[in-house]
């Protein structure tokens, strides 16, 4: 499969979804928090805010596009990468903390190579250079911080729950966000 050039508008319908004239296009790879009322009951939906996963993808959709299909969902969605001005969408909604990374939704690992992604099963970690590299500041051997101080001396708070480095150790109220400031109350 290659990339094609799409002549239309494209609308953010929410952070991983959008709309080219009557198509409704997927992102292969990435799940973004669900708009109220769209989480179905047992689904582990994405954490975060629904309302700024939608912006981030409108703002990133504007543009020249481009995109390379892969079939079709359940619900009738075509599944795709995305291109705008030479930016893949789901990786830069991955970069922007506004999606969490599905395997099983990047059967060919697609989005895995060109976000330049290591999956260490649950998680997923940026694939970085050794020199960069210090036992302190990374995830341990499972993908996950050790603590919160580590997180934030590698740059990486706050975390969300499955998000790379994650660990339900460092979420104290159990939100699903780790080392997350003190808001007071």
């Amino acid at each position: 499969m290659s990339f094609v050039a799409l002549a239309c508008l494209l609308v953010a319908l929410d952070g991983d979804t959008l709309r080219c004239g009557a198509e409704r296009i997927r992102l292969i790879g990435i799940d973004a928090p669900e708009l109220p009322g769209h989480c179905a009951k047992g689904r582990d939906c994405a954490p975060g805010d629904p309302t700024a996963a939608q912006a981030s993808l409108a703002a990133l959709a504007k543009g020249s596009a481009e995109i390379e299909r892969d079939g079709v969902d359940d619900y009738g969605r075509t599944l795709a990468r995305v291109r705008v001005n030479g930016t893949e969408l789901s990786c830069a909604q991955l970069k922007k903390g506004h999606a969490v990374y599905r395997s099983e939704w990047d059967p060919y690992g697609n989005v895995t190579v060109a976000c330049g992604l290591q999956v260490v099963e649950p998680y997923v970690t940026p694939v970085r250079s050794e020199a960069r590299r210090t036992k302190r500041h990374s995830p341990s051997d499972q993908g996950v911080f050790r603590n919160c101080a580590a997180a934030r001396a590698a740059g990486a708070a706050p975390l969300y729950r499955g998000q790379p480095g994650y660990g339900a150790h460092m979420d104290g109220d159990g939100d699903g966000i780790a080392c997350e400031p003190y808001r007071g109350r």
